[in-house]
């Protein structure tokens, strides 16, 4: 008799240290994706840098900007924003804009056009340059959201240094 009740306690027990062991696993956060919109929204590379360029986050409608840790926001990986800041209306609490160094924005994007092999710009079509912002929430969520700068290049613009 104590075989016979040994038998489906020990499964009992082995199943429950494996759920167990499942429920205990961490759990891998997620990013949120957000809209970029960036101003200027194009460039003329004959032009001189602009002094800043700004980026528009559009967070999900679920998520406040007020939220934000400024201090992660990143472009590309290597450029901080300088200045951020959250809407501050009320009917558009999930909206974020950070402030970014325009010559390092642009040097960021010629070494773009360099590895997209631009070789032979046209004046009439402009080339879409993706630029990637990423940060984290207070709570360590990390966010991530891809824009363009539409960018025009002249056969008289100097082309940039090799990376």
């Amino acid at each position: 008799m104590k075989r016979d009740t040994i038998l489906p306690i020990g499964s009992l027990i082995l199943l429950l240290v494996l759920v167990g062991g499942l429920a205990l696993q961490p759990v891998v956060g997620q990013t949120i994706a957000v809209g970029v919109g960036y101003d200027p929204a194009r460039l003329d590379l004959h032009e001189p840098d602009p002094t800043y360029i700004n980026a528009t986050l559009d967070f999900p409608r679920s998520t406040n900007a007020s939220n934000v840790n400024a201090s992660t926001i990143l472009l590309e990986g290597t450029i901080p924003a300088e200045i951020t800041l959250s809407y501050a209306i009320a009917k558009f609490p999930y909206m974020y804009y950070a402030v970014f160094d325009g010559t390092a924005v642009v040097n960021i994007i010629w070494v773009k056009l360099y590895h997209m092999g631009v070789v032979d710009p046209s004046v009439h079509k402009p080339f879409k340059v993706y630029l990637t912002i990423t940060g984290k929430l207070n709570d360590g969520t990390e966010f991530s959201g891809t824009g363009y700068i539409a960018v025009k290049i002249y056969t008289s613009t100097p082309p940039p240094p090799p990376p």
